[in-house]
């Protein structure tokens, strides 16, 4: 138990180096089984691993958050809420957020769960299983979308862009983040910010701005149904 929590640990901090490592040591079923673990968390493994979310991301999330615009009572979906910690900072702005959340993990539900049942209990904060691929929700919905360190994992990068335009009011924002070496790590396709960007554009989204210090990247996405309109008609 010891020598495998030691694993996430390394290969949540640094991908590339601990895949380096174990591969030396023939440890490839190890790094598939984490990344899948990472994409998915399940079982003690994924227990461990969204517990560890919730204190690793704080920082990231906090940055995200300082770099947004937060009007009082916006009504906020965040995909991939992992541990929670996320959900908790917003709600930490009291502001009178109507927060949903949406993982695919059920660790994860259970462990943000935990973290937020007060405001669960109180109906500020709405989480859900699902796929970010088909979100259960209706159209133009939400004011402020968070995708914080999850857009790396997802199978169908388009289609979920796609589904999250969709679900968004018009003139609202995405916030992207994440960390600039998984990107790296993750990544073979839309890895770079102008692959990013132009993937975005050609979905609708009108505006994307891009913000990094020497760990992060963030991109602040503008939904405008009027820039779409506009597409359509060309």
């Amino acid at each position: 138990l010891f020598l495998l929590a030691f694993s996430i640990i390394k290969f949540e901090f640094k991908p590339s180096i601990f895949q380096t490592l174990f591969s030396k040591m023939g440890g490839n079923m190890l790094i598939q089984y984490l990344i899948k673990q990472s994409r998915n968390p399940s079982g003690f493994v994924g227990r461990v691993i969204t517990n560890i979310w919730s204190s690793y991301f704080k920082e990231l999330s906090l940055w995200a958050i300082k770099q947004t615009t937060i009007p009082n009572n916006s009504r906020i979906l965040e995909v991939g809420y992992g541990g929670g910690s996320t959900i908790k900072n917003l709600l930490a702005l009291d502001k009178n957020l109507d927060i949903h959340g949406i993982d695919i993990s059920k660790e994860s539900y259970q462990t943000a769960k935990r973290m937020l049942l007060k405001s669960i209990e109180n109906d500020s904060v709405q989480l859900m299983v699902g796929n970010v691929e088909n979100l259960p929700y209706q159209n133009h919905y939400f004011d402020l979308v968070f995708a914080i360190q999850t857009h790396i994992f997802w199978k169908e990068l388009k289609q979920s862009f796609q589904e999250i335009y969709r679900v968004m009011s018009n003139h609202s924002t995405l916030i992207i983040a994440s960390e600039k070496e998984k990107i790296k790590y993750h990544m073979t396709d839309y890895g770079t910010s102008s692959e990013l960007s132009q993937l975005l554009t050609s979905i609708g989204f009108s505006k994307i701005e891009e913000r990094q210090n020497h760990k992060w990247v963030l991109y602040i996405v503008t939904k405008s149904e009027k820039n779409k309109s506009q597409m359509a008609t060309k």
